[in-house]
């Protein structure tokens, strides 16, 4: 590079000053307006993320609700299955109950007869 010569810079360009107001309401004033929407629109959208956000927990916090009651569900499921592998205990004790008041009632019948045929054997051994 060579040292400039003094006769080949060009001589500097006038800038128009500007009085303040003027400058005010050409320059700044646009450029505030422009912060000031920019400023407003992401305002608004924090408020729509902080919302979104907010929907997004109450779904997940749902969606744990309903694992939650199935996961119980499913462990009542086996632990009844475990304790009465034949189906539900209430049915299978009335059953139960029902059949040994039938072997029951069967039981007092045939000790009736029994005892009925111990008195005619006594009856007629006694004639």
């Amino acid at each position: 590079m060579r040292p400039l010569d003094i006769d080949e810079v060009e001589a500097p360009e006038e800038v128009e000053v500007l009085e303040p107001e003027e400058d005010f309401e050409k320059f700044l004033l646009p450029i505030i307006n422009e912060m000031r929407e920019d400023i407003a629109s992401l305002i608004r959208e924090h408020g729509r993320a902080y919302l979104r956000t907010r929907s997004k927990l109450w779904e997940m916090d749902n969606m744990l609700i309903q694992i939650k009651t199935q996961v119980e569900a499913s462990e009542e499921s086996a632990l009844n299955h475990v304790r009465h592998p034949n189906g539900d205990a209430d049915e299978r004790v009335s059953e139960l109950c029902e059949k040994a008041e039938e072997k029951a009632k069967e039981i007092a019948k045939m000790a009736e007869m029994l005892v009925e045929l111990v008195w005619r054997i006594e009856r007629s051994e006694s004639s």
